[in-house]
């Protein structure tokens, strides 16, 4: 179903500044929600955000797929939920991010996105006074996270 809904939505995404990161699908026969995150290079605003949720439910309803959910949800992919992909960080350059690698946790500021080599580098604290450079491929990293402050 998931493959399906992604075939659909997909013109809706081609050429636009936004993209289509996941689809979760829960609940079972008509108790099915979709929940559909999308995100930018850039941020998205609740304006957009709606835009977007109604592009999807019209298509989702012309194809009749929608019938076989109660809710459909689009959202973006919000704090809590890693990075899937290594542009999805170039607007959060400045803030501190938590990210497992080499079998450790390291909290670091995001310090430079090289979309060309997916290579990211961060000031991680080595110590209460020495900042150290650390730069890994995107894909050397897992569940890479915004640190929120609070």
């Amino acid at each position: 179903m998931e493959e399906r809904i992604r075939k659909i939505l997909q013109n809706i995404f081609e050429g636009k500044n936004y993209h289509l990161i996941d689809i979760v699908i829960r609940g079972e026969k008509k108790n099915k929600i979709a929940e559909i995150y999308v995100d930018s290079e850039y941020s998205i605003d609740l304006d957009e955000l709606s835009d977007i949720s109604r592009k999807v439910n019209d298509v989702l309803d012309s194809d009749e797929v929608v019938d076989e959910f109660l809710k459909v949800v689009v959202s973006s992919p919000g704090a809590e939920n890693p990075f899937k992909y290594c542009w999805q960080l170039k607007k959060h350059v400045g803030r501190v991010l938590r990210f497992s690698a080499e079998e450790q946790v390291f909290e670091g500021k995001l310090i430079d996105v090289d979309l060309d080599t997916e290579e990211l580098l961060f000031e991680v604290m080595k110590s209460k006074k020495e900042i150290t450079d650390f730069r890994k491929k995107f894909g050397e990293l897992e569940n890479l996270i915004v640190k929120l402050p609070f």
